[in-house]
């Protein structure tokens, strides 16, 4: 029985890929600003947003057309660049790193303490073995299903001043890394 629904799905596959489905993705999104739709290559256009948020095409329109186009409806393309910059520069620049071992004893709050000399802006835990769950609090202790629960793995951006407590029902060992400046 097996053998018949694997040889209809290889025979639905087969009709699927002949028939040309799925579109790909440019057929889907830019259309022709004629009719129908553009699938040649050599007849792609430019995509702009109207002022209902819509995408629309502009026919020969050059990336400064489209810049005036977005300008037009209000959005900044160079306020939007800037400030996923400064998002980038804000939380993936660091240049500390701290790893440490961390031992559990079951059901005791362990605080974390910073092995960085400046400020931290990050937190990673992950657990030695799969699928076990362990808790974290932004205070000085943590209790067994009173915070936020985590299995195997935690990441968060905690600045210096904030505690980081972690508690598990059993006893476990976690990998704890911090960045920061």
């Amino acid at each position: 029985m097996k053998k018949y629904f694997v040889l209809i799905g290889l025979f639905i596959g087969c009709l699927m890929l002949a028939s040309g489905y799925p579109r790909t993705i440019e057929t889907q999104i830019l259309p022709s600003a004629t009719s129908g739709w553009d699938e040649s290559i050599d007849n792609w256009r430019p995509i702009a947003v109207d002022s209902n948020g819509k995408l629309i095409t502009s026919s020969g329109a050059d990336s400064a057309a489209i810049k005036a186009e977005l300008l037009s409806v209000g959005t900044s393309v160079d306020t939007i660049a800037s400030s996923s910059e400064a998002i980038d520069n804000n939380t993936k620049q660091c240049s500390q790193f701290k790893v440490q071992v961390v031992t559990l004893t079951a059901n005791t709050s362990h605080l974390l303490v910073s092995g960085l000399n400046g400020d931290r802006k990050f937190v990673e835990i992950k657990s030695h073995l799969p699928n076990q769950q362990f808790w974290v609090s932004f205070t000085d202790t943590a209790a067994v299903n009173l915070c936020r629960p985590c299995t195997e793995y935690f990441y968060a951006e905690v600045p210096s001043d904030v505690d980081v407590a972690i508690i598990a029902a059993s006893a476990m060992t976690l990998s704890v890394v911090e960045g920061g400046l």
